[in-house]
């Protein structure tokens, strides 16, 4: 008497149940391919992806049963009439070359559409397993993107730009409190969600500069700029503030105040609501409001002054403003801009350890972000919308690895102020680290449309548009970025790689030859030539022995060599544990699929919290 597993098999063949797993799986693989390559080409929404994936699952089993209960006949569909006597009989007597074949077939088709449903799976969840919709992200999440990427061009509001105020004291040593005059009056004007405010760096790039206001209002996109200027003598101090029409270049309104030091909130404040009131928006405060914070120590406010100009000229200068910061907090504990400052100097200290600094270790990292978080979350309790203290957050949960509660905090400070390019960019970067490139690009562009010639901004953008394929614009934006101001390495970096991947060795060789002029000019200029002719032969063993900033991750990326790449990369994960800025170039690897079959792509996805 057959064994009843050799009975069960045979009705399976007899009723075609083999059969049907054989073909469904097969096509099922095929459609779901397909269906990838649509959703990826079309942009489609990962829930078509999900949606697809699910129906054709839960219709394998529903397959399944149809077989087991119908047959086709020449009458048409009917129930399968029972098997005839002997019928299973004859079937499991055959040789095991006959019986064995469909039940293999069947088990192939079964492991094809596994295969299918995990590739679908994959390629509909986001990169790494972060989602677009974050738990625990602030409610309306949807309508804070809405805004804040809401097409500029057909944005109703004025724009504007503060100009960076003159210093016309006789010592001429009140630069810093211009600056500060200036950022304080772009900040409350940013708070008008009426306006559209160009950020900060933008706006200083035109210091010193004696240029045509129509051109810079064309330049800078807005239809109305902000100067003024502040005189000392002795105790006393002067500021003259004007709004100007841009496209006419006229004064539309002007006024000069003298002021003891303590009236300086009151004045900033006036200015703000004064350049409302003439362009005829609504200051838009709850109850309490202010456009302003003021600190009750003077002392404090100039010691945050002072940190704010330190941080911003980056290098030894991080390290100087988290003690100047400090120091203000100190003086005034209820202050929450000085602590916001605070935690974005802490965050930074790891970037710039300042000149014959050892490189930080991860004891340093992680001292670092927990300094930074401790200060922002100090800000955000005296101060709950403080924008500066969120972004600072998202800044230290993207490089403590942990992207979903990083997410959370560019949404709130993009809550608070939709208009903020440091949100916007800071967000772009944990977007690309993460590989939501689409995503990461829409926000650099974002930032740069708010801060046109922010370098920092722009070698974002330019690097993101590169990682994205869209490689003649980057090549544009990084031109711009190189020729903007020749301060920063890396658009010189990326401009470069650009040149490599367009095949065009000459321009990435003059490239790097500039920036080791003018930022390293010490170094051996011969070994670019070197370079060159390694990479123009793929002379691998020579490039080999070349290390950032002219053989880095990317570069093997761009040579097709993705062990090597990912070599590299499983390096700087191990000495940088926290460095977020270079993990973009995993996501440029052509070929994921195979490199995940490479154990330092599965290390790397697991080391960043991004396995799945």
């Amino acid at each position: 008497m057959p064994q009843s597993y050799q009975r069960l098999f045979a009705e399976l063949r007899r009723r075609n149940v083999f059969r049907v797993a054989t073909v469904y799986g097969a096509t099922g693989f095929v459609v779901l391919q397909v269906a990838d390559l649509l959703a990826s080409s079309l942009e489609l929404p990962p829930v078509v992806m999900r949606l697809t994936t699910f129906v054709i699952l839960v219709g394998f089993p529903i397959a399944l049963l149809l077989a087991w209960a119908l047959e086709s006949s020449p009458e048409g569909i009917k129930r399968t009439a029972p098997a005839a006597a002997g019928e299973l009989e004859a079937i499991i007597a055959e040789p095991l070359r006959r019986r064995w074949p469909s039940g293999i077939l069947a088990l192939a088709g079964v492991i094809a559409l596994m295969a299918g449903a995990w590739w679908g799976g994959r390629a509909s969840a986001p990169v790494g397993g972060v989602s677009s919709a974050v738990s625990g992200q602030p409610s309306g999440s949807e309508e804070i993107l809405r805004v804040a990427y809401a097409d500029l061009s057909e944005d109703p509001r004025p724009s504007i730009a503060v100009l960076p105020f003159v210093d016309l004291s006789q010592t001429q040593d009140q630069e810093y409190f211009t600056d500060g005059i200036t950022e304080e009056i772009l900040n409350a004007l940013a708070k008008i969600r009426e306006l559209r405010v160009t950020g900060r760096t933008s706006s200083f790039a035109y210091r010193g500069q004696e240029r045509d206001l129509r051109q810079i209002g064309a330049e800078l996109g807005v239809q109305y700029l902000v100067e003024g200027s502040l005189r000392q003598q002795g105790t006393q101090r002067r500021i003259t503030a004007q709004l100007i029409d841009a496209a006419g270049d006229f004064h539309m309104w002007s006024e000069t105040y003298d002021y003891a030091v303590d009236d300086i909130f009151r004045i900033q404040s006036e200015i703000a609501e004064a350049v409302a009131r003439e362009l005829q928006v609504s200051l838009g405060l709850g109850a309490g409001g202010q456009l302003v914070t003021p600190t009750s120590n003077l002392e404090a406010y100039d010691l945050f002054l002072l940190g704010r100009s330190a941080m911003a000229e980056r290098g030894a200068g991080v390290a100087e403003s988290v003690n100047l910061f400090s120091r203000a907090t100190a003086l005034d504990p209820g202050w929450a801009p000085a602590w916001a400052g605070l935690a974005n100097a802490h965050s930074l200290v790891p970037y710039y350890p300042g000149p014959g600094a050892p490189a930080p270790d991860s004891a340093d990292w992680a001292s670092a972000l927990e300094a930074a978080e401790a200060a922002a979350r100090r800000a955000l309790e005296l101060d709950p919308r403080n924008a500066g203290a969120e972004v600072a957050l998202g800044n230290v949960f993207r490089d403590r690895w942990d992207w979903e509660q990083s997410e959370v905090h560019y949404l709130r400070a993009l809550a608070i102020d939709p208009d903020d390019p440091e949100a916007h960019q800071q967000y772009a970067e944990m977007l690309a680290a993460v590989g939501r490139i689409t995503e990461g690009v829409r926000s650099a562009r974002r930032a740069v449309e708010l801060d046109p010639t922010s370098i920092v901004r722009l070698n974002a953008l330019c690097y993101m548009l590169q990682t994205d394929k869209q490689i003649g614009e980057a090549r544009e934006v990084c031109t711009k970025a190189v020729a903007l101001g020749p301060t920063n390495w890396n658009p010189y970096y990326h401009l470069a790689n650009i040149y490599l991947a367009l095949g065009d060795v000459k321009s990435a060789v003059e490239t790097h030859r500039a920036a080791f002029r003018r930022f390293n000019p010490s170094w051996d200029e011969s070994r670019l030539d070197t370079f060159g002719a390694a990479w123009s032969a793929r002379d691998k063993a020579v490039l080999e022995g070349f290390h950032w900033p002219l053989m880095d991750a990317d570069e093997w990326v761009l040579i097709g060599d993705t062990a090597r790449a990912l070599a590299r990369l499983e390096r700087q994960l191990r000495s940088l544990p926290y460095k977020s800025d270079h993990i973009h170039s995993l996501w440029e690897i052509l070929d994921l699929a195979e490199a995940r079959k490479d154990p330092r792509f599965t290390y790397i996805l697991e080391r960043l919290g991004l396995a799945q």
